[in-house]
């Protein structure tokens, strides 16, 4: 499955627009939620391109997250699963493979088939403890 560019458009008026990468939006008039298209870009793109459209936000996203392992560092006790599945998940990063993002996903997923008998909590923890 390749890449694809997430278009969100507030809808007004019935219009096409193209995309200088590719690809067609319709907007249709009367529409009162936002709509969102999918468009196959990664084969239409170079490298430069993608760095032009792509870098500043995740320059913003790495930041974040340097943030959000200061504030943890800092305060104080423990670290629970989820620091240290977060911390695996990160080394997924440096691996060479371009799957990087499904093996992100996987690294936090639980990986178990059968369902549990009784939820222990009321929301999910966004990491597998038995890891």
């Amino acid at each position: 499955m390749g890449h694809r560019l997430k278009i969100f458009a507030a809808i007004s008026d019935k219009t096409k627009t193209q995309f200088p990468m590719g690809g067609v939006r319709t907007i249709h008039k009367h529409c009162r939620r936002i709509k969102t298209s999918y468009i196959a870009v990664h084969n239409r793109m170079t490298r430069q391109q993608i760095l032009d459209l792509y870098f500043m936000d995740a320059r913003a996203k790495v930041i974040d997250l340097a943030a959000f392992m200061d504030r943890v560092e800092r305060a104080s006790g423990d670290e629970d699963f989820r620091m240290k599945a977060f911390r695996e998940a990160l080394k997924e990063l440096e691996n060479g493979n371009s799957d990087r993002a499904k093996r992100v996903l996987l690294s936090l997923s639980d990986p178990t088939k059968e369902p549990i008998p009784t939820a222990t909590t009321k929301a999910a923890s966004g990491a597998y403890p038995a890891k």
